[in-house]
């Protein structure tokens, strides 16, 4: 008995080794624009998003400041097989210093931006 055992041990050893490994990789997104302009909180239509050029700044009562404007990227995750490649999400990666926020994109169009940090989801509508 402890015969079988050892051999099926080893086998489920052996066969774990050959199966195929997944590499995980973030990479540029191909599409890094959002749409210029301020975009409204679902939930709070005097907080929003002001985008310009390749920054971004998150506001409340319709007011940030210069401490406030972060650059951003949006990328890609991709998993990656011997013979495949899946994109598994899209993220806002926001770098203000030294200290970067990712918030998934659960949906992104020209009129709205949805998106997802530590289970908090936030809508956002493109206003001008």
């Amino acid at each position: 008995m402890k015969k079988i055992t050892l051999n099926l041990i080893i086998i489920l050893l052996l066969q774990s080794c050959n199966e195929n490994k997944t590499i995980k990789y973030l990479k540029l997104n191909d599409n890094q624009t959002l749409k210029k302009g301020e975009w409204l909180s679902s939930t709070d239509s005097l907080a929003g998003i002001s985008i310009r050029e390749n920054k971004i700044a998150f506001f409340k009562k319709m007011v940030f400041n210069s401490e406030d404007i972060c650059g951003f990227s949006i990328i890609d995750s991709i998993h990656k097989n011997d013979n495949s490649e899946k994109k598994i999400g899209m993220f806002l990666l926001v770098v203000k210093n030294k200290d970067t926020t990712k918030y998934k994109i659960l949906k992104r169009s020209e009129k709205l931006l949805v998106i997802e940090n530590k289970g908090t989801t936030e809508t956002y509508k493109f206003w001008r």
